[in-house]
């Protein structure tokens, strides 16, 4: 009988290696028990055809982080588990601890609605000593009279989606893969450990932006996190033999992205129809293009600065009928300076 060790572990995910410190990879079935009238037992199950996954890992940073990416894009990825693969995956939570000196671990989680393939085959994970981890090197806020970065002791960061697959009806011997997975939500969340005093929280809370930059031994920036929210709660506490601290607690806007900046609209003015064009910056990622309340069909985004939208049948035409648009990002809604009048 074979025995394998971490140094056997090897784990993908869209094809790029990870220095894994933990991994637990499952699936199971969607079976039902088929009971029969006077017995309260059941040896017999009924398969809904639906397989449902999951993927825990605990992993080093050392450089930009493709994970974190899909905090932002709902895209399904793939695995491999040392051989074995899975598809139809999402992440399903992304988190880690920021303290002084240390190397940075992220936990992450994914859900995934396929059956598994392959067969397990031993693989060879690289030596601590050949990777290149990342440490908080950097700490910095915009806004520095809410939080000041000399005095935070730890910062921690978490993330969570919530996804429902969709099946059809499937016929025999078909693949039980749902024909598609809708999120329905995401929420992120940042909590700071300061020895910073004060407590001043208005009703409304207070609005904060900064971002954390991670660079390695060379000094060159390998990972940015930004945090972009609302400060919700101040608590300060201690303990026996422990100084004495106060704790953040953020709700996060926007996954800490910029919001979309429009200033420029091309032309300004034109029928049902026209494909008018859209400039600025922080506009990929785009969920929604609004102009008085109807939805406009858009282009694919050619970068962040600019895209195309075309004026929809139903929209009265005349002198009056004008405003800005709007264009909702992950990063937040965004106005445009100047606007459009149909003609």
């Amino acid at each position: 009988m074979s025995f394998y060790t971490a140094k056997n572990v090897d784990l993908t995910i869209n094809g790029t290696g990870y220095y894994v410190l933990s991994a637990a990879i499952s699936s199971s079935a969607s079976l039902t028990p088929v009971k029969k009238i006077g017995s309260i037992l059941s040896n017999e199950y009924s398969s809904a055809g639906k397989v449902q996954g999951s993927l825990e890992m605990d992993y080093f940073l050392t450089g930009e982080d493709p994970i974190k990416q899909l905090t932002i894009s709902d895209s399904p990825i793939s695995g491999n588990f040392c051989g074995l693969y899975f598809n139809s995956g999402y992440l399903k939570s992304y988190s880690l601890e920021f303290g002084s000196n240390q190397p940075l671990a992220v936990k992450a989680s994914f859900d995934f609605y396929e059956e598994m393939n392959g067969s397990f085959a031993a693989g060879v994970q690289s030596s601590k000593s050949d990777i290149d981890l990342l440490n908080v090197s950097d700490f910095r806020f915009n806004e520095t009279n809410i939080i000041n970065g000399k005095k935070m002791l730890s910062l921690s960061y978490s993330y969570s989606a919530a996804f429902q697959p969709y099946y059809s009806v499937q016929e025999a011997g078909e693949s039980p893969a749902p024909k598609r997975v809708e999120c329905l939500s995401k929420n992120a969340s940042v909590d700071i450990v300061t020895n910073d005093y004060s407590i001043d929280l208005p009703s409304t809370g207070i609005y904060c932006k900064g971002e954390i930059s991670l660079r390695n031994k060379d000094g060159v920036e390998k990972e940015t996190y930004g945090i972009s929210g609302i400060m919700n709660s101040q608590a300060m506490s201690i303990q026996s033999s422990e100084i004495l601290s106060k704790k953040l607690s953020i709700a996060q806007a926007n996954l800490g992205l910029e919001e979309a900046v429009i200033n420029n609209i091309t032309p300004a003015s034109g029928p049902v129809g026209s494909h008018v064009v859209l400039s600025g910056s922080n506009l990929a990622n785009i969920e929604n293009v609004n102009f008085k309340g109807y939805d406009l069909s858009f282009d694919t985004p050619t970068g962040a600065t600019g895209f195309g939208v075309t004026i929809p049948a139903g929209i009265p035409g005349s002198s009056v009928f004008g405003g800005p648009i709007e264009v909702r990002t992950k990063g937040g809604l965004g106005i445009s300076t100047g606007t459009f009048l149909v003609t």
